[in-house]
């Protein structure tokens, strides 16, 4: 375990333990540390796992590896729930910049590029994505021809690529280094680069309904759990300046909710999920009225665009 000494986004060496939750998704139950900074109020995990043995964490538990697959026989249905959130990326990245056939979109935390393939054939352009791992794409390599998909960090990206757009679809969370990262992306970017980060929001109902059982903390791989003002204050020490904020995302935050309900009552992720998926679909109707509230109150998820300073 890594022990941190100073604020990852501000460098201030006074924070203290906010919470101890258990792992989740995962076969035990052992506890890990949040701190919160003093000074900018980000929670982060500390001490950390160290990133070559998070891979212990992505097991058979894990249920966003398994898929669609882990709903049995609505495999089909829940694919086609993904679709809906990648066109949803799609029309985000559309209102966010003009894009053109010359246009080049970089995913940061690809996983399985659904999403890229939706912005081929919906916007053609060009695509990159990247990720630690190739296990979301490596077997379709024939559905996802075209794309350009690498197995690398953001470090490793040219110092000439100038992408057009950069997404963040809940990766930011993950990032052990995200001032460094982000400054190294500013640095690759055009003036006119456009980027979009989705992310749990810590200043949300769902984390203070759900508390230590919270689906966001995700422990222990989400690394930070950010609030709009200390992701606006990394934002702009890495040189970027944010044009708009918003209080949800593409993604439902009746997940997080149903999750959270999910580690409250200790069930065992690594089973297949379909005597759960019509509690699931009810719970998603019973939630549907709270979703009228997310553009004045973050339910759980919040969406950061910026552009180069």
């Amino acid at each position: 375990m890594y022990q941190l000494t100073n604020c990852p986004i501000c460098n201030a060496t006074s924070f203290g333990s906010f919470i101890k939750t258990s792992a989740q998704m995962h076969s035990n139950n052992e506890l890990f540390n949040f701190d919160q900074c003093a000074e900018c109020k980000l929670v982060f995990l500390n001490p950390q796992v160290p990133s070559e043995q998070l891979k212990n964490y992505y097991t058979s538990h894990y249920l966003p590896y398994r898929g669609a697959k882990a709903w049995g026989k609505f495999e089909k249905f829940v694919e086609s729930s993904q679709r809906m959130v990648d066109l949803k990326r799609v029309e985000r990245v559309k209102d966010a910049h003009i894009i053109s056939s010359k246009s080049l979109i970089l995913d940061i935390g690809c996983g399985k590029p659904s999403f890229l393939k939706d912005c081929q054939q919906a916007l053609n352009s060009q695509t990159m994505g990247i990720d630690f791992s190739n296990e979301g794409w490596k077997d379709q390599s024939a559905y996802f021809e075209g794309l350009d998909l690498k197995v690398a960090e953001i470090k490793d990206l040219p110092s000439n690529l100038q992408p057009d757009v950069i997404t963040m679809w809940h990766y930011l969370e993950h990032d052990y280094t995200p001032l460094e990262n982000l400054s190294y992306l500013k640095s690759i970017a055009r003036p006119f680069t456009t980027l979009i980060i989705e992310t749990p929001n810590f200043d949300s109902t769902s984390r203070v309904k759900y508390g230590k059982n919270w689906a966001g903390w995700h422990t222990p791989r989400h690394i930070s759990l950010f609030s709009p003002d200390n992701l606006v204050l990394l934002l702009q020490k890495s040189g970027w300046k944010v044009s708009k904020l918003l209080t949800y995302g593409t993604m439902n935050p009746y997940l997080l909710y149903w999750m959270s309900e999910m580690e409250q009552k200790g069930i065992e992720w690594d089973k297949n999920m379909e005597n759960k998926f019509w509690d699931f679909m009810l719970g998603m109707v019973q939630f549907a009225p709270k979703k009228w509230m997310e553009k004045s109150s973050s339910l759980g998820i919040m969406t950061v665009i910026a552009i180069p300073e």
